[in-house]
Formats: C-alpha cells, sequence, structure tokens
C-alpha cells in the first residue's frame, strides 16, 4: 500500500463527486510531468489525499488501476488547456466532517515532505506545478491520524507481502471450491486484508500495539502471525494468529524484518532495523509481553519460515 496526495484546484468538486482522479499525459508544450506520470504508478487499495482550497477534504481509496481515458467533459473551461486523452484513476472518495489544514502542522510535515514534487511548499501553501505526490508511508500514517476517517478499516488495512495476484486469485478460487459455509469463505478472504472476523477475533486477545502502546483501535492493523497465504481456514480466522500493530511496526513484522520470543523479546534482522526502530523511538532491548501458549506456536513458525528466511539474505526496502 502507498500513499499518495493530489493537488485538485479547479476540478476537486467534479473528480471528488465522479470518483476518480484525472490528468493529462504531458504538459501543455509536450514535456514529460512526473506528477502525471504518477497516475500510472498507483494500484489497488493504494490511499489518496485530496488538497484543495489550502485544506485535505478527502481522502480516498484507489478502487482499480489507471486507465487511458478521454478528458472528463465536466471539467468544463478548467480543463480547456489539456489534452484531450489522459490517464484516469477510479477512487472511492470519503469526504471528511472535519477538513485538515496541513498550514497548521508544517512543523511535523515538512520533514516528511519528498524532495522533488512535492505537493507543498515548505512555507505550507500548495505546489501548484503538482498534482500527484508519491508521499512516504509516515506522512501518511500522520495525516491518516489528523483526518480521522470514518471508513478507517478499509485504508488502515493489512496487504500481506510475498504474495503474488495469480496466487491470490487461486487460493481463493479454493475457498470457494471448498466445504465450509459461503458466509466463513466472505469471512476468510477479508481476514485477508485483516478485515472482519478475523479483526474482531484480534481484537479479544489484543488491546493495543504492543510496541508503540497505541490503542486506538482504527488506527491498529490486525496482522496475521502465519502469514494468510500458507493458513488453513480456521488459522486465517484465528484470533490467536494475529496482533495489532501500528501500520510502521506491521510492515517489519510482515516483511520478517522484527519477530518476537516467547517470552515477548523484540528481536531484529539487522543493525538498520535496529537504527530504524531507534528514529521511532523504541530502543532495543524491548520486551512486549509474554504470550498466549496459542500465540506462541504461530510465532514459532513466523520466526522459522518468516524471520529466519529474511536473516539469510540481504534486507531490501
Amino acid at each position: 500500500m502507498s500513499y499518495w496526495w493530489v493537488n485538485h484546484k479547479q476540478t476537486y468538486t467534479s473528480e471528488v463527486k465522479g470518483g476518480y482522479i484525472w490528468s493529462p499525459k504531458e504538459n501543455s508544450n509536450g514535456s514529460r510531468n512526473q506528477t502525471y506520470v504518477n497516475l500510472t504508478l498507483t494500484k489497488p487499495g493504494d490511499i489518496v489525499f485530496s488538497y484543495a482550497a489550502r485544506t485535505i477534504k478527502a481522502v480516498g481509496v484507489i478502487e482499480s488501476n489507471c486507465q487511458e481515458q478521454i478528458k472528463p467533459s465536466e471539467f468544463g473551461k478548467a480543463g480547456d488547456v489539456w489534452s484531450d486523452i489522459g490517464w484516469g484513476v477510479p477512487i472511492d472518495w470519503e469526504i471528511l466532517s472535519v477538513p485538515v489544514t496541513p498550514k497548521d502542522h508544517m512543523n511535523t510535515i515538512a520533514p516528511l515532505l519528498p524532495p522533488k514534487h512535492s505537493p507543498l511548499q515548505l512555507n505550507g501553501n500548495g505546489n501548484q506545478r503538482c498534482y500527484l505526490a508519491s508521499i512516504q508511508d509516515e506522512l501518511g500514517y500522520f495525516l491518516t491520524e489528523l483526518a480521522q476517517p470514518k471508513n478507517l478499516d478499509s485504508i488502515i488495512i493489512d496487504i500481506e507481502e510475498g504474495i503474488t495476484e495469480a496466487e491470490e486469485l487461486k487460493i481463493i478460487d479454493d475457498i470457494n471450491d471448498s466445504d465450509i459455509e459461503l458466509t466463513e469463505k466472505e469471512q476468510v478472504t477479508k481476514a485477508r486484508k485483516g478485515q472482519g472476523k478475523f479483526r474482531k477475533n484480534v481484537i479479544k486477545k489484543e488491546s493495543k500495539c504492543r510496541l508503540t502502546g497505541v490503542n486506538k483501535k482504527d488506527l491498529l492493523i490486525a496482522s496475521h502471525i502465519k502469514p494468510w497465504k500458507v493458513s488453513s481456514n480456521s488459522e486465517r480466522l484465528d484470533g490467536n494468529n494475529g496482533l495489532l500493530l501500528s501500520p510502521h511496526v506491521d510492515k517489519l513484522f510482515d516483511k520478517g524484518w522484527i519477530t518476537f520470543l516467547d517470552n515477548g523479546d523484540l528481536i531484529s534482522v539487522s543493525k538498520e532495523i535496529d537504527e530504524a526502530l531507534n528514529q521511532w523511538g523504541i530502543s532495543l532491548p524491548v520486551n512486549v509481553g509474554s504470550f498466549s501458549l496459542k500465540q506462541t506456536t504461530y510465532l514459532a513458525y513466523h520466526r522459522e519460515h518468516v524471520f529466519d528466511k529474511v536473516k539469510k539474505r540481504p534486507v531490501t526496502y
């Protein structure tokens, strides 16, 4: 999952109401514009922050891949300078009940802005030359916390690493061909993204992120300990096979860059990960509390088949 920031300018109403973002393929003089090309780099499940009139007014989830599309007719005169063919990305927008004003938070936001193609200037004003900007995860987490969208369960989700779309479709086909009830099949599939019955079962076992202490459930991911792709259907829904983790911690755990011993001691694969944890205010050694007997069974699998596999090869980001 990646985070993006779109500067709508005059097209905010059309794009949010229509459920999309759209850009031409290049500048009016034919030159390349990376912030237009960025539309082709988006993928389903990515998060987009909508900025217009100096505020973030909406947060959206990308529904499907970018496609070549005709310029929306509703742009009217606002789109006169753009070519008729461009890039379109469908988005499920949620309009925020309380818009966020980035300029009020520049002490935190400024150091997290991208060095090139930034959506904001350092003074907090929008960058008029930037349409769609890629932003780092830390800024995405911060903006999500500020925005507090109601559909956080569809925004803060666990997209398990190391599984291709073809593999996922094959597993889902196998689930649909199994003898379990239809409602159970739906819950097993939802568990792929840490949602539904699985998330509720994890919340019964875990009350907060053990590493950061965050206890607001809407900001936490229900992450599988034994990966969904290799679990049985019952394991995919077992609350003991999950932890509630802050998004940045979930990424480390899901990739196998960190794991836990049965007594709660955290271990990492490298000094680079130790340094990243330290930058987040998590200094090793750290103990997150002991786990139940059932949880330790899943943790043993994670250490042997996820963490140890990463230790045998270089860490790549």
